[in-house]
């Protein structure tokens, strides 16, 4: 039996607990759901909400973590008419309460472990224990859908695909909750072409391996429950160790996997045995930096979307044109993986803040016209007007969404990701694309992940390199120097970081993407690629290392300290030359300054051409000039 094309998710199950009861639905570690069974609890779960006057419209909020329990009270919640609220329980409280007081749930399912923190919300609490059935006394339904039907059956609560179905706490930038929140369609328009495009079935094993509080389970449990397939619910030990993660892939014969692209560069650098039964890793949530190798036994793609308008792009659209690290040509090595081609029925416009449309291979902002895109913003009708606009290019009453991501196109229609307008910088008059920049890094053959970010020296913008290495941190000063090389050879100065911090790994937020916000704090002079002091020697070695000072505003200066590597840059540099032109006496070339960048060697130059201002007794005679 076919499923309609408009039919929801809670339909789409109860579709596959009839016809396949038996098939694997969802599996952790020795505990498993049939269809049938997983069906059966969210029906006994959505009878209990109904019980605590959930009604239709209504928001429920699932606290509870990556679990059997998340996906039956997700699935119940739906089944009930109501709206499903995910909250974190690993979220600071603060950050918690301020979403939940902003969405007014009408109960909280959690856990044992849960309850506790989920208590302080306020609002009614249903406590689901393993098997996901309720552990507390519930009431009797009264004047619900549900009273007369066996406590396992499916309820007869109307909705529809218009119907609100999810809203999702996401960070917004003033530290207010940003509540996203979406209709059925979106579920199911969302998670069915990506399924499709992955070519899952119902022979299919997938891994789950997001936070449940982030927005991304919907993209890995949606999108299997619609093909059938079943869920591999993974514990946080295993994820955050990339071997071990490897290894329970293999173990569990996983097919297919999402995997937040920090994490899958890191997974993909590791060996694989060729027997393995994944056949795809997909990667998303954030800009990829390099191509996976080409002899992986699994094919590496790139999936491009946000909870605001899911599904947007994928190197694997159209499957025979697919641009993934097997398919992919020496030409398209050269740079970093793009992002694909934009989905059917989806059109990417790059455009200019005045919303003209830029170039082919010019840089500018992705906006999105989808029908998946969400609604907007909970509560919040003015940032919801801000990021979705009347559609100039679409049909009327259509809208764009303004991703805030910059991109461009390629002259062969593929879409390029380019990081986060914000990432877009200002440095010495250049814009500067900090992915640019970490792709750079990235390509050293000892950075295993890398991050750019900007600080401020004084009134000027400079970049700092923060970078995880397999490295010793003994290693740290001299891999510095020779990052800054690796840069150096392959960026413009205006380009090349500063300074560089090794870490033991990136900090990372709710949602697994690199969190800017969580990096050292440490002035960055204190990054800065260690030098052995050696103390000046000579009147002109130590006037130049005073120069040095005083232009870069740095208490010591030693004979061999690099200008650059202490925070010089090319305006800099023009004013140094300057300064010891005037000092000296002498006439420097601004390339000489670039190139001696330590006291000591530009000490040489200003020897070889230094010259003592000339007296009176010194001049040559005036000699008159014939006049006749």
């Amino acid at each position: 039996m076919g499923i309609p094309d408009d039919a929801t998710l809670p339909e789409i199950v109860q579709n596959h607990a009839r016809t396949r009861p038996d098939a694997l639905a969802i599996e952790r570690g020795q505990v498993r759901l049939t269809y049938g069974e997983l069906n059966r609890e969210a029906n006994r779960l959505a009878r209990t909400l109904a019980a605590r006057e959930v009604s239709r419209g209504a928001v429920v909020g699932i606290h509870l973590g990556r679990s059997i329990e998340w996906v039956v009270a997700m699935l119940a919640t739906l089944k009930a008419g109501a709206v499903v609220m995910t909250l974190d329980p690993k979220a600071p409280a603060e950050r918690a309460l301020r979403a939940v007081r902003a969405a007014e749930p009408a109960a909280v399912v959690t856990d044992a472990d849960g309850e506790p923190a989920a208590s302080a919300y306020s609002v009614p609490v249903v406590v689901v224990g393993d098997g996901c059935r309720t552990t507390a006394a519930q009431p009797e339904p009264r004047d619900t859908a549900l009273p007369g039907r066996p406590e396992d059956a499916d309820p007869d609560i109307p909705f529809f695909p218009d119907d609100l179905a999810y809203a999702v706490h996401t960070s917004g930038s003033s530290g207010k909750p940003k509540i996203v929140i979406a209709q059925h369609r979106w579920l199911t328009g969302g998670a069915s072409p990506g399924s499709a495009l992955n070519r899952t079935t119902s022979a299919d094993r997938g891994a789950w391996l997001g936070p449940a509080g982030a927005g991304i389970a919907i993209h890995e449990v949606c999108g299997l429950l619609w093909r059938g397939a079943s869920i591999h619910i993974a514990e946080q030990d295993v994820i955050t160790s990339p071997p071990a993660l490897r290894d329970w892939l293999v173990a569990n014969r996983i097919t297919q996997a999402f995997v937040i692209t920090p994490l899958g560069e890191m997974l993909q650098a590791l060996p694989w045995p060729e027997d393995c039964t994944l056949r795809l890793m997909t990667l998303g949530g954030a800009k990829l930096n390099r191509w996976a190798p080409a002899d992986l036994p699994f094919e590496v793609a790139v999936s491009y979307g946000s909870l605001e308008a899911f599904q947007i792009a994928n190197t694997l659209h159209p499957w025979e044109a697919r641009c993934t690290p097997a398919t992919a040509t020496a030409a398209d090595g050269a740079a970093p993986p793009p992002v694909g081609r934009p989905l059917p029925d989806v059109r990417v416009h790059v455009l200019e803040d005045d919303l003209t449309e830029v170039s082919a291979g010019a840089l500018g902002e992705l906006w999105i016209d989808s029908p998946a895109l969400c609604l907007g913003y909970l509560g919040d009708p003015a940032l919801t007007a801000s990021r979705f606009r009347p559609n100039p290019f679409g049909a009327p009453a259509s809208r764009l969404y303004r991703s805030g991501d910059a991109g461009r196109y390629r002259q062969d229609g593929v879409l390029e990701h380019h990081g986060r307008i914000d990432d877009v910088v200002k440095i010495r008059g250049h814009r500067v694309e900090l992915g640019e920049v970490e792709w750079v890094l990235g390509s050293h053959p000892k950075v295993a992940q890398a991050c750019v970010v900007t600080v401020q020296d004084g009134d000027r913008s400079q970049l700092v390199a923060c970078y995880v290495t397999g490295e010793p941190p003994s290693a740290n000063a001299s891999l510095a120097v020779e990052l800054r090389a690796h840069v150096a050879r392959r960026l413009p100065d205006f380009m090349v970081p500063i300074a560089y911090v090794r870490m033991d790994r990136l900090p990372v937020n709710t949602s697994d993407k690199v969190d800017r916000l969580a990096l050292p704090p440490a002035d960055w002079r204190d990054w800065r690629p260690a030098q052995p002091y050696r103390e000046p020697r000579g009147d002109t070695e130590v006037r130049l290392a005073k120069l040095f000072s005083e232009l870069l505003s740095v208490e010591r200066v030693g004979a061999d300290d690099n200008f650059f590597e202490l925070g010089g840059d090319s305006l800099l540099a023009a004013r140094l030359r300057s300064a010891v032109e005037e000092a000296f006496g002498v006439t420097v070339a601004l390339s000489t300054v670039m190139t001696a960048g330590t006291p000591a060697e530009l000490a040489g130059h200003v020897a070889s051409t230094s010259r003592e201002p000339a007296g009176f007794d010194a001049l040559p005679p005036i000699v008159p000039r014939d006049r006749s």
